[in-house]
Parts: structure tokens; C-alpha cells; sequence
């Protein structure tokens, strides 16, 4: 066997997916990875425009092509940030199930001749058993925080004041769900910093392009500096770089939104100030809420929201209540097997505010609806509740001087209603602090 066969076979055992295209996106070569997951040979897709092929994903392929072509680089997509590039499907080493495969992909030049990038070559990594080990580990490490948080709880002395288990509670779900805010934090500082790299490149490029500008009109003054000038954008795919730019600036403009958002939610949700009685929106403490809890609700719920007019802030301790909104809101979640409703309903009427938070998950057996508000009581499984939300959130609001109602139908859903005095009875409204 020469050496060029020997090449070929190695490279169509390897497993690797293997796509080489040209500045038409029509592929040149690719190996039996892409053969066997698409049914083309190699023979049948020579030629064949790849964008074509796989029209849903032809803008993301476009733009990662066409930046190695014009910068001469080398440009990556992880399975991190998209997951599911090609629609292939692969096996979990755990489970075993059927699913997309998780691919990482390297765009790299080929054919480069003075400068000028001719072909590109894709190398797509099946990447599922490493992302599966990687989830899988995730999720072993929230359950065994979950049980560690569950276990304390459960030892705590009945004894202990309800203030001390209120705190507990709180800490233990903040706790919960400090990995899902990592997680949305470091998604947009990673590719905030791929971009602002990129853009360094795109200045100088535009750097050059002025300077080059200047030279012209101050030797020519005259029509020919314009035509010289259009030569010169040309050579340096300055209408490519005009266009892309903005894009760059878009993303880090809005990964730097969403990390500073997700950091003042969090600051606004646990400041201790927040213990003090005072007027406060019970909308705007439901909306912050919301997005603390949002990595568990964001992938399963899609939300609806019914807000009066005009409705007037209620005296209360806004920690606490908004600690009652949490322990709904992630309740509502864990109903909701796959993929369901939550409906957000806030009115007043009567010197009270009423805020109602309805799912369509599972709902709740007639025989448990009485028993919901007692310490400990829980339907779900062993370590997966401590059966203490419901019963703080039912003395925090009796705290208050308000009630939940409760209705729920099993298959169908549940409504948990909080209606809320706008004013206490026998708690007189801090005066202002002077400042």
C-alpha cells in the first residue's frame, strides 16, 4: 500500500469528521465521519455546497468560515456554546440513550498563497462522552448539595426559633442555585472575551486602511485617490470587517448587560437591608425573583404575566416575602415534568394586594392539599425536599397578616394565591431616615 493510500485509509478511520471547502462553501473532500452520518460519500458530495446541506445552520457555518477566509485564522465553536453544530446523533456513554452529539469544531486555513486563504478544512470532535461525564457530574454535585442542605435541616432542633429556620431555608436556596448564576455568568464573559480579541484585529486592519488613506491624499489630491482607495478596501476586505464589527460590539455589549444584571438581581434578592419593614413593589420584588430562579425555570416554563394597573406597594419585609416567592417559583418548576405554563397574576382589591402564581405541572393529590403547610411535609421523593418551604412561607405571610389559598387538580395544575394587606395593623410604618 503507497503512502497516499495509506493516508486516505487513515484518515477515514480516524474519529474525527473531515471536511475541506472552498471560498463557495462547495466541499472538496470529506472523509467517512461526515459519509456515514449523512449518507453522501465522498464521491456524492463533492461539489455539493455545504451551507446548502444543512440550511438551518448556514448562518452560524458562514460566519466562521468566511472569518478564517478573510483573517488568515483559525476560528473554534465549543460544544459549551453550541452544543449541536451538525445535527448527528451519538450515544451517551452513561445512560446509553440515542442523542445529538456534542461536537467541538476547528475551522482551519489550507491552501494559503501569499496571504490568501484558498480552502478550509472542518474538524468536527465528537465530544458527547466528555459532556456527558461533565453533566453528569454537575448533577451529582447539585444532588449532593441538595442532601447536605436537606440533612442539616432535618437535624436541626425542632426547638430552634423560626427566624433561625427562615434564614436556614433562605441560605440553603441561594445555595441551590449559586451554580446556575456561575453558569450564566460565565457564558458571556467567555465569549465577550473571544470577541473584544477579535476586534483587536479588525483596528489595526482599520488603522492601516486610514493611514493608508492619508499617504494618497496628501501625495495625489486628485480623482485617482479615489480609485486607489477603493483598491485598497478591497485588498483588505474592509466592507467584510465594516459589517462584522457591529455584530462584535452587539455581543459584548449584551454579555456585559447580562452579567451585570444577573450580579444587582442577586444583590437586590439577599441585601439584608431588605429585613427592615418598609413599602416595597410586590411586583418588582416578583420580577426579581424571577430572575434568581431563572436557570431553573428558563429551560422548562414558559411565562405569562397579568399585571394591574396602579397597584399600590405593601408594607412588609420584603427578604421574606420575596422568600416566599422563590419557594413557589421553584415548586412550580419541579410540577412541571418537561416542558409547561407559569402564569403570574397580580391585582389588588380591598385594601389588599393579591399575587397569584399558577403552573401546569402535575398538581396535588386532594388527600395532601391540608396537610401542605405542616413542617416536614413533602410529596416529593426521598432527598429531594425537606418539606420546610411551604410551612415558612405560610408563617411569613400569617406573619404579615395575609393568607395563601391554595387550588390545585391533579394532572392539571396548581394555583397558590398570596393576598397581602397594603398596610399593617399592629406594625406602625418606619419613619424616613434623615439623611
Amino acid at each position: 500500500m503507497d503512502c497516499a493510500a495509506l493516508h486516505l485509509q487513515l484518515n477515514n478511520r480516524l474519529p474525527l469528521g473531515v471536511c475541506v471547502l472552498d471560498a463557495d462553501y462547495q466541499i472538496r473532500y470529506w472523509n467517512d465521519f461526515f459519509a456515514d452520518r449523512t449518507g453522501f460519500s465522498a464521491a456524492q458530495a463533492q461539489g455539493r455546497n455545504l451551507l446548502e446541506m444543512f440550511p438551518a445552520q448556514a448562518v452560524y457555518l458562514r460566519k466562521k468560515i468566511n472569518s478564517v477566509f478573510v483573517l488568515n485564522n483559525a476560528s473554534f465553536s465549543y460544544w459549551e456554546h453550541k452544543p449541536h453544530v451538525f445535527p448527528f446523533s451519538s450515544s451517551r456513554p452513561i445512560t446509553g440513550e440515542e442523542t445529538l452529539m456534542f461536537q467541538n469544531i476547528e475551522f482551519l486555513p489550507l491552501d494559503v498563497s501569499d496571504g490568501v486563504v484558498q480552502s478550509v478544512c472542518l474538524l468536527l470532535q465528537d465530544v458527547t462522552e466528555l459532556a456527558s461525564y461533565f453533566q453528569a457530574e454537575q448533577a451529582l454535585s447539585a444532588r449532593l448539595e441538595q442532601e447536605h442542605a436537606e440533612l442539616k435541616a432535618l437535624n436541626e432542633k425542632l426547638s430552634m426559633a423560626q427566624s433561625q429556620l427562615l434564614q436556614s431555608e433562605k441560605m440553603a436556596a441561594i445555595g441551590q442555585l449559586a451554580a446556575g448564576v456561575a453558569h450564566e455568568i460565565n457564558n458571556p464573559i467567555g465569549f465577550i472575551s473571544s470577541n473584544l480579541q477579535t476586534m483587536q484585529d479588525y483596528g489595526e486592519r482599520v488603522l492601516k486602511l486610514v493611514a493608508f488613506y492619508e499617504k494618497i491624499v496628501s501625495k495625489l489630491g486628485h480623482d485617482s485617490a479615489k480609485a486607489m482607495q477603493q483598491d485598497m478596501q478591497q485588498r483588505l476586505q474592509f466592507d467584510f470587517v465594516r459589517q462584522d464589527l457591529p455584530e462584535l460590539l452587539a455581543e459584548s455589549v449584551e454579555g456585559i448587560e447580562r452579567v451585570s444584571a444577573i450580579v444587582k438581581n442577586l444583590k437586590s434578592f439577599s441585601h439584608v437591608d431588605n429585613a427592615e419593614w418598609q413599602y416595597a413593589s410586590l411586583i418588582d420584588g416578583l420580577e426579581n425573583t424571577l430572575k434568581i430562579a431563572a436557570n431553573q425555570l428558563k429551560y422548562k416554563v414558559e411565562i405569562h404575566r397579568d399585571y394591574a394597573a396602579a397597584i399600590p406597594d405593601v408594607y412588609c419585609q420584603p427578604m421574606q416575602i420575596n422568600q416566599v416567592f422563590l419557594n413557589l417559583l421553584v415548586n412550580a418548576a419541579q410540577a412541571i415534568e418537561h416542558r409547561g405554563h407559569l402564569y403570574l397574576r397580580v391585582w389588588a382589591e380591598a385594601e389588599q394586594v393579591c399575587v397569584e402564581i399558577r403552573d401546569t405541572g402535575s398538581g396535588i393529590a386532594p388527600e395532601h392539599i391540608s396537610r401542605l403547610f405542616e413542617p416536614f411535609f413533602t410529596t416529593k421523593p426521598v432527598g429531594s425536599g425537606t418539606g420546610l418551604g411551604l410551612s415558612l412561607s405560610y408563617s411569613i405571610v400569617k406573619k404579615h397578616q395575609g393568607d395563601i389559598r391554595v387550588q390545585s387538580e391533579p394532572g392539571v395544575g396548581s394555583s397558590f394565591t398570596l393576598v397581602l394587606p397594603v398596610q399593617q395593623q399592629d406594625v406602625s410604618p418606619t419613619p424616613a431616615t434623615p439623611v
